[in-house]
């Protein structure tokens, strides 16, 4: 981001991440165009194939952006429990182990956490009155949320579905957290579907974090042919305790093989004309059939169901199913209460057409004249051309009115029940966003 009125935006930013994954992009002096601006490559940093660092530089500015890349582990095919254990032990063998093991970020200076810290601070130093910002996805996404918490020259650091890494931090950095120091200086944007994006999540926020709107048709990962999700699960977790491993809550079966397997490839993210990323709270709010939609597709398995964000979804659903039952009371109970009254014209209607057609039998209203056998053959003749007035009863209508009036509070009473349901979960949802530190 740049101090100006040209300031990237989060679709810029993740434009950028994006680049930070093309080798074609690492070379002195190269130029990557951003919407109207243009960035000038002017460092970059290349470690064993396991983390890139694409430092930019905007025109006339003092303010540096660098997105860091990390590739995926090496993926296989899993068809048996012992391909199960085999991708585990694989992918512990890479730095995907800090944020699966939640393992601390101190004494290895091997890692790319450190590698990327170490980066940064050679930027720093040839360039010691510079702003950085930051960018990156998954693991390299949360390369830049710890160095964001090391490096006072960090003014901003915007991520895509990382990883949390809080439990890896030291207990410094976290009390700072919890103060609110990084609120304005890190935003996790996570996809409600990601494989790496949910990984400890259930843990304690470090900035803002932000879920986005997930994709409407997003394939769902599938199972192994031989083995269902149950028994998937069972060796995974199996593979974990041989290594002595504590099981992680927010990882997930299908999450795992289609991370080993690379079968799932997700790019939910969409933006507002401004730029800025849509998250989930601006699509749920008054949304009852997207919010029913999306809590479906957290119980089918293809979003991963984890406590915060099923919170807020179930508020917004019962709210949102409130707000429309109200609707309904506001509108068309009283259509239905309108048509009801409307019952004493169309009588008054019928009655003065019957009196209209016995003027024209008897002359002026002498209705004295007339047997009863003369009424009521009038009054047939009159049924057969006045169906509204067929079988009118004000006896029947008025037990119409106080049976839709018992409706409409009946209706309003669970209408209020579902919006105190939701307005609970909503403070639920508040209660364990200020633990997991998210604002």
């Amino acid at each position: 981001m740049v101090n100006r009125k040209d300031r990237l935006t989060d679709k810029e930013y993740k434009i950028i991440s994006d680049h930070a994954g093309n080798a074609d992009n690492y070379q002195q002096h190269h130029t990557i165009e951003i919407g109207q601006q243009t960035l000038t490559v002017h460092d970059f940093l290349q470690i064993d194939h396991q983390l890139y660092g694409l430092t930019m530089q905007h025109e006339r500015s003092d303010e540096y952006i660098v997105a860091f890349h990390c590739p995926l582990p090496k993926q296989m095919k899993v068809t048996s429990s012992q391909d199960v254990h085999t991708a585990a032990l694989s992918l512990l063998k890479t730095d995907y182990v800090y944020p699966i093991e939640r393992k601390s970020l101190a004494g290895n200076q091997d890692h790319v956490f450190f590698k990327g810290k170490e980066y940064i601070e050679q930027v720093c130093q040839k360039h010691p009155n510079a702003a950085i910002y930051l960018t990156g996805q998954a693991l390299a996404g949360a390369v830049c949320a710890y160095i964001a918490t090391e490096q006072p020259a960090v003014k901003k650091a915007i991520t895509f579905d990382s990883p949390n890494i809080w439990s890896s931090l030291s207990p410094m950095i976290q009390q700072q957290a919890l103060q609110g120091k990084y609120t304005h200086v890190l935003t996790e944007y996570i996809q409600p579907n990601h494989y790496v994006g949910l990984l400890n999540r259930h843990d304690h926020g470090i900035g803002q974090v932000k879920y986005t709107v997930p994709p409407r048709d997003q394939g769902t990962v599938q199972d192994s042919n031989q083995y269902n999700k149950r028994e998937m699960d069972t060796f995974l977790k199996s593979a974990f305790a041989s290594m002595n491993i504590e099981w992680n809550p927010s990882f997930d079966t299908n999450a795992f093989l289609a991370l080993v397997s690379g079968d799932f490839k997700v790019n939910g993210y969409s933006f507002h004309s401004n730029g800025a990323a849509r998250i989930l709270d601006e699509q749920l709010d008054h949304n009852t059939s997207f919010t029913t939609m999306l809590l479906q597709e957290i119980h089918s398995g293809r979003a991963y169901a984890q406590n915060g964000l099923e919170i807020i979804i179930k508020s917004h659903l019962l709210k949102n199913s409130s707000y429309d039952l109200q609707s309904i009371i506001d509108h068309e109970v009283q259509t239905i209460f309108e048509k009801i009254d409307g019952i004493d014209e169309s009588v008054k209607d019928a009655v003065h057409h019957v009196k209209q057609e016995l003027k024209g039998l008897v002359g002026f209203g002498h209705y004295d004249l007339l047997s009863h056998s003369d009424v009521e053959s009038l009054l047939e003749e009159v049924r057969m051309e006045q169906h509204h007035s067929s079988f009118y009863s004000h006896e029947k209508q008025l037990n119409a009115l106080y049976t839709l009036r018992d409706y409409e509070q009946e209706l309003s009473t669970l209408s209020r029940h579902m919006y105190t349901m939701g307005d609970d979960y909503a403070k639920a949802d508040r209660r364990l966003a200020m633990q997991m530190g998210i604002r």
